[in-house]
């Protein structure tokens, strides 16, 4: 198990905070936010990404110190439950699901896998995949970034006043959107690729577990380096 608390992450980040961060220069946003992130624990990070006009989202909690995390992910035909415990990956899909996946010459497979969760064999490259999805939702990943990021017209979203950071030299840039008020902690990304992540939840405590054994059925490897509907 893997229980993560924010208390003493939250004095740390008082000194990140700022009365109004829009009256600051880029290159200060860019420090602020950077010295905020390192120091959080644990993050939400909900993803919506809209393709041939369906979207697709996914609802992921992060240990940010291990990369442990626990997902939802939710398409129009399936809801499919992932879960990282170091380097092992498990996922819990419905039946519709695996049967496109393993075919239906596997049915005493499929049977077993009804309400469990499978683990994801070591050698498939899904495996890989699935477990860089706690990179994804890292808010770490912005960071080198921010050097050369340029600034747009202040926004609003839900409501909150925001400072926008975008990507320096792209025609599409992704858009970094940081609080004007309150720690530089980042709240959303929207990319040009029709794809929105939205971070909040900043060190809330997180308790990710890997399911009973008797829940886990062991899969083979599927020989595929994308897990079907992704997480992310």
């Amino acid at each position: 198990m893997v229980l993560v608390t924010g208390c003493s992450a939250a004095a740390d980040l008082a000194d990140t905070a700022s009365a109004d961060l829009s009256k600051l220069s880029t290159e200060a946003v860019s420090e602020r936010v950077a010295r905020a992130v390192d120091r959080v624990h644990s993050v939400r990070a909900t993803v919506e990404l809209r393709r041939n006009g369906t979207t697709q989202r996914t609802d992921l909690r992060l240990d940010i110190r291990t990369g442990d995390y626990s997902a939802t992910a939710k398409t129009s035909s399936y809801t499919i439950e992932t879960v990282r415990i170091g380097e092992d990956v498990y996922v819990k899909a419905p039946r519709a699901y695996w049967q496109s996946r393993l075919g239906r010459d596997k049915a005493a497979l499929l049977n077993s896998l009804d309400g469990k969760y499978g683990h994801v064999a070591a050698d498939d490259p899904a495996r890989s995949t699935m477990k860089n999805l706690s990179k994804k939702a890292d808010p770490h990943t912005i960071l080198p970034n921010l050097g050369d990021a340029e600034r747009r017209p202040d926004s609003t979203v839900d409501g909150r006043r925001v400072v926008v950071l975008a990507e320096s030299g792209e025609k599409n840039p992704d858009l970094l959107y940081i609080p004007v008020e309150g720690p530089a902690l980042p709240v959303k990304v929207a990319g040009s690729d029709s794809a929105t992540l939205t971070w909040s939840e900043y060190d809330h405590p997180v308790d990710i577990q890997a399911p009973a054994p008797d829940r886990i059925v062991e899969l083979p490897n599927l020989g595929t380096a994308r897990p079907g509907a992704g997480v992310l």
